[in-house]
């Protein structure tokens, strides 16, 4: 029920489009003078996409788009008197639960539908002038990787601005916190603590430093994370249900 009025929600499409916009800006794109002497090199959309994913502008975007479409639905619906009604509908672990999950799972879609709109613009505007699409297994490889990493931090942001929201009770602090907090890490880590790269939100997308074998060490980090706030998240709102 969450998730179809999630879909329901222009909220929602505000922040698909607020995502694709990160990637559409920070691409590398082809040279303009390279793509008119020659052809593209196969595979170039799905590059495309990936360097779109991975840039600094998707970065700024990323906590933006991932809590605006359920980080403070517990406040709107408890202003409404709406949580009464549901109250009758389900019980309070079935709210938890969907609440819990339609949260986590927003700040996922979100990316995933920006993500596939712009992988869909790409091939639109290169795949005609590539070089035969074959042997690009490495890409699409990569760009599945890097989808991943982004659906899970996102999800993770998406279940910390629930958070916020529950404990400062306020739509600010919902979306402005888990942005400062993003930030306050990148900044961070770059400024004073340069060895400590796991605190780094743009480390854990970009996947730069060494995680382990096949960097599952951040795989399991990543997984930990959305783990651990969308548990804190249930936590927080069946507390807080008890008040209502």
């Amino acid at each position: 029920m969450d998730l179809k009025r999630m879909f329901q929600d222009k909220k929602f499409y505000l922040a698909v489009l607020i995502a694709l916009a990160g990637i559409l800006l920070g691409a590398s794109y082809p040279d303009p003078k390279e793509a008119g002497q020659s052809a593209l090199a196969s595979g170039t959309f799905l590059a495309t996409a990936a360097s779109g994913l991975k840039s600094d502008a998707a970065l700024f975007f990323l906590p933006v788009a991932a809590v605006l479409p359920m980080a403070e639905e517990f406040l709107r619906e408890r202003q409404g008197n709406f949580i009464r009604f549901l109250s009758v509908r389900r019980t309070r672990q079935e709210y938890c639960r969907d609440k819990v999950l339609t949260t986590a799972l927003s700040g996922m879609l979100v990316w995933l539908f920006a993500a596939a709109l712009a992988v869909l613009f790409y091939f639109l505007l290169f795949f005609g002038f590539e070089e035969v699409f074959a042997g690009q297994e490495a890409q699409v490889l990569e760009l599945v990787r890097v989808l991943l990493r982004v659906c899970l931090v996102s999800g993770a942001v998406s279940a910390f601005g629930a958070v916020c929201a529950l404990l400062g009770m306020s739509v600010y602090v919902a979306f402005g916190l888990p942005f400062v907090a993003f930030y306050c890490c990148i900044i961070l880590r770059e400024r004073y603590l340069e060895e400590l790269y796991c605190i780094d939100p743009s480390e854990w997308i970009r996947a730069e430093c060494d995680w382990g074998e096949n960097q599952m060490g951040l795989w399991l980090f990543l997984v930990l994370l959305a783990v651990f706030f969308s548990f804190l998240h249930g936590l927080l709102l069946a507390r807080k249900l008890e008040e209502v």
